[in-house]
């Protein structure tokens, strides 16, 4: 018999997900372990909260205080959150964060840095396969072509999915649990539920995953909003890191500026002040109103000490075209951060489901290679 199209859909769906399977495992796990990062290093941290005081020490004191603990920090940004009781963050570099009381400049450590080495750890597995030995970017190839692949199969999926008389015995099979089901049957309902379900916010997921993997990904994001893309940035990608000549810069008359951005911005929930690029250049402020990838709550100012202004910054997404703002919600609707706790909830569950759908496809498949042999069958 010549195969049929939809078989030729069926056994590339098959063979594609057998071999991008484990990868695809590996992401859905690794994406699962992550998706509450904020909230639970917030709760390890808990033992840190304080009591409030009568105000904020100034940028420059609270440093002076705290290097009386820690003579050689110099950090590259620092966080206040709206909260009284939460401790200011001081950051130096990507790693290495400390903590410390805002309003008597007493250093509290490090924090559970064991919790924030986990969570790098399994941030490096997911986006680089970090810890199996691959080289870096042999293991980014590895995770962007199977993010690719995730998406084949979403859309064969789809296909293989979509019912070919359309009565609601066909579409309950596909949409709806079936206890009674037990083994092979059992696994073929829960394949097609959860990939019906989850397929949506999966797709997002999968598309945002090729942006952040593939340059031709991120410049067609572009392209297609009639807007130029940007400059390659160099390969490890992300924020720029502050030098110890530029964390020396003075701090005199940040304190009146940043009372400045409160009062402009009086629902700010976290304030995260970068050290310049350059000395005397103006700091950068982000001033969130939301969680940490809510970037359209977001306001970029810069504080220009030696002029006594706050000023807009180029890098605000107001200032930026489509395609700039559309990358930045890509960055964090991959996470479901976006959308808050309701976002990351169901990019959590959705992460469940395609580790569900991975073992279940695996579980099909080997049913099909090697069914069960009858007990009636000679040699049973």
């Amino acid at each position: 018999m010549k195969p049929t199209f939809h078989r030729l859909i069926f056994w590339g769906h098959l063979i594609i997900g057998l071999v991008a399977g484990l990868v695809i495992l590996s992401m859905a796990v690794t994406g699962l372990m992550i998706s509450y990062e904020p909230q639970l290093m917030d709760w390890a941290n808990r033992d840190l909260r304080i009591t409030p005081g009568a105000a904020h020490l100034d940028v420059e004191s609270l440093l002076a205080k705290v290097r009386e603990t820690k003579p050689d920090l110099q950090p590259g940004g620092i966080t206040w959150k709206a909260d009284p009781a939460m401790p200011v963050t001081l950051t130096l570099g990507k790693n290495e964060v400390f903590f410390a009381n805002p309003y008597t400049g007493e250093f509290l450590g490090e924090g559970r840095r064991a919790w924030r080495d986990f969570f790098h750890a399994a941030t490096d597995w997911h986006r680089f396969l970090t810890g199996t030995g691959i080289p870096k970017e042999t293991g980014k190839a590895i995770t962007g072509a199977s993010c690719l692949i995730f998406s084949l199969l979403l859309i064969s999926g789809i296909y293989l999915w979509w019912p070919r008389h359309w009565r609601w015995a066909n579409v309950r099979a596909v949409i709806l649990f079936n206890t009674k089901l037990r083994d092979r049957a059992r696994n073929w309902n829960w394949h097609n539920v959860f990939g019906f379900w989850s397929a949506f916010p999966l797709l997002c997921i999968i598309l945002t995953g090729l942006i952040m993997s593939y340059s031709w990904a991120n410049n067609l994001l572009f392209t297609l909003t009639g807007t130029e893309p940007p400059a390659q940035r160099q390969a490890g990608g992300g924020k720029r890191e502050s030098s110890p000549a530029a964390s020396a810069s003075p701090l005199a008359g940040l304190g009146p500026l940043l009372a400045q951005a409160r009062q402009k911005i009086p629902d700010w929930t976290t304030l995260s002040l970068r050290m310049p690029q350059k000395p005397g250049d103006p700091f950068p402020l982000m001033v969130d109103r939301g969680g940490r990838g809510q970037v359209h709550l977001r306001t970029m100012l810069n504080l220009d000490a030696a002029q006594g202004k706050v000023l807009p910054s180029p890098d605000d997404i107001q200032q930026q075209n489509l395609g700039r703002r559309l990358r930045m919600y890509a960055r964090f609707l991959h996470t479901g951060e976006l959308f808050g706790i309701i976002g990351q909830t169901i990019a959590a569950l959705s992460t469940l489901a395609a580790s569900i759908l991975v073992y279940t496809g695996f579980a099909l498949a080997f049913r099909r290679f090697f069914p069960k042999r009858s007990h009636s069958e000679p040699g049973s």
